[in-house]
């Protein structure tokens, strides 16, 4: 049910990603929970691997022709031709885009096809707003000129920390009234995600598979493998600490070839040559490999609401990352974890340190991050903001109630 009580018959929605895996590890709880509502829910990404599971979590999958990278006008031209035909033919009454491309091509198919409620949501800002070489700086300006057109023709943008709202609304990309904070990311869920899920066999049978001795400290960093996940900063804290305390260092994550802040797949193998890391790739076993780590890090140099450290704090393990905006929501230093300078490998590895010294330490730590995880990051507790932001639009009223701060 809804806020009010009431469920929404006759409702359709759509929910729109650059992949469809990360729709359904995303927001799958919300395609759920929609369904149960009453709505109509369709599911538009480009066709992948996730499909079935996002049939299964009760959506109509539509594939849609997006490539993730590249500026040909005449192709990115045919993607919003491609949503605006869709947009035409499944007629919903509101539509969620995510990610940029999304954010930006939705906007503009919506208010073509006459779509009444039309939604962007901005996990983080990414590598056009926070690199700093020269390809970033020629970007940046024309995806801040698409973006204040894109979210002006929005009913809301949702952001996931203030950090990043500010900033947007410094560049002038957020109307005033429309931008809604959400906390929370996409949430979690926390009886999936539990210290209680995975058991010790489990575990064991995880190393020995890993070929990681059964008394060996475990490091873990789970992400795309991109420069500004502080991957750099890792395998120095790997070369500082791996020998002397015979931890090993983990990276899980796929590579984004298309993105230029791509770590190429040989320097990956190099690091993994020097016995520096291990780097395992995609995986689907995220819940197990959690818990079968001593330390979770995150270096980021920025993030929107990073999801590995909601599932981390979930898994009840303690978290080393960086003073950045995103991670700094999640982290609450020397409670359940320790926060550090960012790009400093050096800083990195004293945190590490002090974590794998102490049982203690991470055993409080993990106990302050499962709470924290129940009470704040509960993905029921996300859904719940988003339902209502649905039902406020589709029923006439502001992206943000005239009571909200």
């Amino acid at each position: 049910m809804t806020l009010d009580g009431q469920t929404s018959p006759g409702r359709t929605i759509a929910l729109v990603y650059n992949t469809d895996v990360y729709l359904h590890r995303l927001r799958g709880g919300l395609l759920r929970a929609l369904k149960v509502e009453g709505y109509k829910v369709y599911a538009i990404a480009p066709a992948g691997p996730a499909v079935s599971a996002i049939e299964d979590a009760g959506a109509t999958f539509v594939p849609w022709s997006l490539p993730r990278r590249g500026v040909n006008p005449a192709v990115e031209m045919l993607s919003i031709l491609n949503l605006w035909t869709i947009y035409r033919r499944i007629r919903p009454d509101i539509a969620h885009h995510f990610t940029p491309k999304p954010n930006i091509y939705g906007a503009i198919a919506c208010r073509l096809a006459g779509v009444p409620v039309s939604i962007s949501s901005v996990n983080g800002l990414g590598y056009v707003f926070t690199g700093e070489d020269w390809m970033s700086s020629l970007i940046r300006p024309i995806v801040t000129m698409l973006y204040r057109i894109a979210f002006r023709l929005n009913d809301a943008v949702v952001v996931q920390n203030k950090d990043d709202m500010s900033e947007l609304e410094g560049y002038g990309m957020l109307p005033p009234g429309r931008a809604v904070h959400v906390p929370g990311g996409s949430g979690v869920d926390v009886a999936v995600f539990s210290p209680d899920a995975v058991t010790l066999a489990e575990v064991v049978r995880l190393r020995k598979s890993l070929r990681i001795p059964r008394d060996a400290p475990v490091v873990l960093l789970v992400g795309r493998m991109l420069w500004h996940k502080g991957i750099r900063e890792f395998v120095e804290c790997a070369r500082l600490l791996g020998p002397r305390l015979g931890a090993r260092f983990l990276l899980v994550g796929p590579t984004d070839p298309g993105n230029p802040a791509a770590i190429p797949h040989e320097q990956l193998a190099a690091w993994t040559g020097e016995g520096l890391i291990t780097s395992l790739g995609e995986r689907t076993d995220i819940r197990e490999l959690l818990a079968m780590a001593d330390v979770v890090a995150l270096p980021s140099y920025r993030e929107g609401f990073p999801r590995v450290l909601l599932e981390a704090c979930a898994m009840g393990r303690p978290i080393v990352t960086t003073d950045v905006p995103g991670c700094r929501e999640v982290v609450d230093d020397g409670v359940n974890g320790l926060i550090v300078a960012p790009k400093d490998g050096q800083a990195l590895a004293e945190g590490v340190e002090a974590l794998l010294g102490s049982s203690s330490l991470r055993a409080r730590f993990g106990a302050a991050a499962r709470a924290r995880a129940v009470r704040e990051f509960d993905d029921k507790i996300v859904t719940e903001h988003m339902l209502s932001l649905y039902e406020r639009l589709l029923s006439g009223g502001a992206a943000v109630p005239h009571s909200a701060s």
